[in-house]
């Protein structure tokens, strides 16, 4: 009798372990699930937002709209003034070193509000914004463009809320005579490396 007690206590305490034990991993697989489902676990989570600008350069703060259109701090330091600011925001670039698609480029009012312009780049553009050096500008609504060439959202299909691009930045610009040279020659050169998430 005192075995068969025995062996009921043993698989009581075996089913109890069991019970608690099991209701605790079927928490940890219901929580797992749900956060997989989010895309916690996804590699597009993991991308941080950053706007890395070469020397002589600022920018940070990138926001991605839905609309595909870039907002960020822009400002230049390189001891001499900058004029008629045009830029453009592409994943790629084509073998001249210039953004793939050529629609890319806008010119910077002096509101910071990016403006779509007919050629690219355009070496004179009177409502284009002019930086003295250390002087910075709130840019709006600069179109990116994706690793296809195409623009990240259209009038009748908006970028999705999460979607990730990495790209650069590309400046057109003149500088004043103090510059290196002492020349008002257009200079176009990539300017910065921008990644971050459409929110």
């Amino acid at each position: 009798m005192l075995g068969k007690t025995t062996k009921t206590f043993r698989a009581q305490s075996a089913m109890e372990y069991l019970m608690t034990y099991g209701w605790a991993i079927l928490i940890i697989a219901v929580v797992l699930g749900a956060l997989f489902s989010l895309g916690v676990f996804s590699g597009g989570s993991l991308l941080g937002t950053s706007c890395v600008a070469s020397p002589g350069f600022l920018c940070s703060s990138p926001v991605l709209g839905t609309s595909g259109t870039l907002a960020f701090t822009f400002g230049e330091n390189q001891g001499y003034s900058i004029y008629d600011v045009q830029m453009a925001c592409a994943a790629t670039s084509n073998a001249g070193g210039l953004p793939s698609n050529a629609a890319a480029w806008m010119y910077i009012n002096g509101n910071g509000i990016a403006t779509a312009i007919s050629s690219a780049p355009s070496n004179s553009y009177g409502n284009a914004i002019n930086l003295v050096s250390g002087q910075t500008v709130s840019v709006t609504a600069l179109s990116c463009y994706g690793s296809t060439g195409t623009q990240l959202a259209t009038a009748s299909s908006a970028a999705a809320i999460g979607q990730s691009f990495s790209g650069f930045l590309w400046l057109n610009y003149t500088a004043s005579n103090s510059a290196p040279g002492g020349t008002n020659a257009w200079v176009t050169q990539k300017v910065a490396t921008v990644t971050v998430k459409v929110t």
